[in-house]
């Protein structure tokens, strides 16, 4: 919408449609999005030749936002090419606009040249959208959560069995103090009835009343011990109106984080996933509450529903206020240094 005559391409695997998509679209400048900084580090990656064409064209590159996954080649051709051409694929790049300092001193380690490498953080804590697409049935859940005034929890992108495990036997130990604690769970996956069963069979143990969101009628007043969100697409409307958040663990925290949620998570996120640059940010940064098992899960739902929401809401506006500003930093980075034509 913002570039109604632009003219957008998909790339495929054939080399030769590139390098001729390239020939017919000349261009003045390439920026390349959050690939993986070295060459072969994930599978979503940027083939050198594209870069060595662009260069046989002069036109200058910026990659932008850049991160590492430390994948390994996934074949023997990759890790002849990354052990030939890594050092000359870095310095393809006019400019390497990087997350983190230790991004930065990698590239350094494998040859990218000092000046051409900036730290500006991660482009990903600029795009916190606070909108909300409410359904009218969705705006009368919300109304009765609001109108319950019963401390809310909900754990949102939950995947594992011994994820659901995890959260309902927090859910349980933080209700023995706060007796009308409240839990909304979504599954990562609803759409497959064994994890919906193996769910319902946890709360089953625990004796805990829940109901299913895609069965609530428009009579729906009273929110019982649980409500599953069998659904798609609330999730986000649902953490607005929540005390304490849970994200299930390589999930987006960003959707909470946005609405100035307390959010916590698990440890050991998996490093090659896209979410992982974003939680070790906010890890860094100490944004959300990294736990262990079900106790501390427990203690944490009870302590952050004692502290004032004023308390909170700040120490997430300020700290979200410090990472924000990315993107900005590398639009001014790309104008310093080149002049396009108009």
């Amino acid at each position: 919408m913002q570039f109604p005559n632009a003219e957008v391409a998909v790339l495929n695997i054939d080399f030769r449609d590139t390098a001729q998509l390239m020939f017919d679209y000349p261009s003045q400048l390439a920026i390349v999005c959050e690939i993986p900084a070295l060459l072969h580090d994930a599978p979503c990656r940027l083939s050198y030749g594209v870069l060595r064409t662009l260069k046989k064209y002069q036109v200058p590159i910026c990659l932008v936002n850049g991160w590492l996954y430390g994948y390994k080649p996934a074949c023997k051709q990759d890790s002849i090419e990354k052990l030939l051409f890594e050092q000359d694929y870095l310095n393809c790049f006019d400019l390497l606009s990087v997350q983190t300092e230790q991004v930065k001193q990698t590239l350094l380690a494998n040859g990218a040249e000092t000046k051409k490498v900036v730290v500006t953080g991660n482009m990903k804590y600029d795009n916190l959208d606070v909108s909300l697409i409410l359904t009218e049935q969705t705006q009368g859940l919300l109304h009765v959560l609001q109108q319950q005034h019963s401390p809310l929890f909900v754990a949102g992108c939950v995947t594992n069995v011994w994820e659901y495990q995890l959260v309902v036997s927090a859910y349980v130990k933080a209700k023995q103090t706060l007796s009308t604690l409240k839990l909304i769970i979504a599954p990562r996956h609803p759409e497959k009835p064994e994890q919906l069963t193996a769910l319902e069979g946890i709360l089953q143990q625990y004796d805990l009343q829940y109901d299913f969101k895609s069965k609530l009628t428009t009579t729906f007043t009273q929110l019982k011990d649980v409500l599953i969100v069998d659904t798609f697409g609330q999730l986000k409307a649902l953490y607005s109106v929540a005390d304490t958040c849970y994200v299930g663990m390589n999930h987006n925290i960003l959707e909470p984080l946005s609405l100035n949620k307390p959010v916590m998570v698990l440890d050991n996120w998996e490093k090659t996933y896209p979410s992982y640059p974003v939680f070790e940010i906010a890890v860094q940064a100490k944004m959300i509450t990294v736990l262990s098992d079900e106790s501390a899960l427990a203690e944490c739902i009870i302590n952050q529903h004692q502290s004032t929401d004023t308390e909170i809401i700040q120490v997430i506006r300020n700290k979200l206020k410090q990472l924000s500003g990315a993107c900005s930093k590398n639009i001014e980075l790309i104008k310093s240094i080149f002049t396009l034509e108009t």
